[in-house]
C-alpha cells in the first residue's frame, strides 16, 4: 500500500519542502518561514523590514524584482525557476488583495518556494527569454487610449508607485507598467538603472554633473532634466560614460 501511495502525485506534493515569505508594498519582508530565513542566509530576524532585493546578490535582483512586479498580471501569479546553494527551487509570487485604503506597510505579495528534488514533479521547461521591447505603452491626457512610442525615444523611466513615468525628448507621459517589469524587457546595453527610481537611456545623456558630493545626469530633453545617480552606480557609470 505504501509503495503504491508513493507513486501518486498527491503523495509527492504532501512531502514537497515548502517555504513562504510575505512582503509589503515596498517589497519589505513582513513574515517568513524558517526555511526562507536559512535560504536568504539570515538569522535572528535580520531580514524583517528589509527590501527583499537587498537580500539577493546583484545579479539576481533583476529577475526577483521582475517576478514580484508580474505577480498581479494573473490570478495565478507568476513563477520562476531559481538555482540556489540549497538546490533548484520553484518560486511563485502571488499578489494579495487588501481592504480599502491600503497603506505601504500592508501585505502585498506572497512568495512561495518549492524545492525540486526526487519527490517533486518534473518542472516545465523554462520559457525562452522574452525579446527586448520595441515599443513602450503610454497614456497622455484623459481617456483610455494607450499610445505606443518607439523605445529609443525614451530618455528616462521613473517609478511612480506601481507604475512608471516616461520622459522623452519632447514630453512626459504615464506608463501603465511597473519599473521592475520594464527593466527586465529593456536592452541593458542602452538602458541602465542609475537610481532605485530611475532608468536612463544612455544615448540621451547630455552631461554628468557633481553637486555637493552627489552625481547627477543631465538629459537631452527640452527641460534638460537632472537625474540623480545612486552611490552604488557611480563607478559603473564612470566606466560606461567615461566621466
Amino acid at each position: 500500500m505504501a509503495g503504491n501511495e508513493g507513486q501518486t502525485f498527491e503523495y509527492r506534493l504532501q512531502r514537497l519542502p515548502l517555504g513562504a515569505v510575505m512582503l509589503d508594498r515596498q517589497r519589505r519582508v513582513l513574515a517568513a518561514s524558517g526555511a526562507v530565513q536559512k535560504l536568504l542566509g539570515a538569522e535572528g530576524g535580520k531580514i524583517f523590514g528589509v527590501d527583499i532585493l537587498d537580500l539577493h546578490p546583484p545579479e539576481a535582483r533583476l529577475k526577483v524584482g521582475g517576478l514580484i512586479a508580474s505577480a498581479s498580471d494573473s490570478p495565478l501569479g507568476a513563477s520562476m525557476l531559481v538555482a540556489t546553494r540549497m538546490g533548484n527551487l520553484l518560486a511563485r509570487a502571488i499578489a494579495l488583495a487588501t481592504g480599502p485604503g491600503p497603506g505601504p506597510d500592508d501585505a502585498a505579495t506572497l512568495l512561495m518556494f518549492f524545492m525540486l528534488g526526487d519527490l517533486a514533479a518534473s518542472p516545465e521547461p523554462e520559457a525562452e527569454p522574452e525579446s527586448y521591447l520595441v515599443k513602450l505603452p503610454i497614456q497622455k491626457g484623459m481617456g483610455d487610449v494607450t499610445a505606443l512610442i518607439d523605445i529609443d525615444q525614451v530618455a528616462v523611466l521613473s517609478a511612480q508607485g506601481h507604475y512608471s513615468e516616461a520622459l522623452t525628448l519632447d514630453f512626459t507621459a504615464f506608463c501603465p507598467r511597473a519599473l521592475a517589469a520594464l527593466e527586465a524587457r529593456l536592452d541593458p546595453a542602452l538602458f541602465v538603472r542609475v537610481h532605485r527610481r530611475h532608468i536612463v537611456n544612455l544615448s540621451h545623456v547630455r552631461a554628468a554633473e557633481r553637486l555637493d558630493g552627489a552625481w547627477f545626469l543631465r538629459m537631452a530633453d527640452k527641460g534638460a532634466t537632472r537625474i540623480p545617480v545612486g552611490r552604488r552606480q557611480v563607478e559603473r557609470l564612470r566606466k560606461l560614460l567615461a566621466f
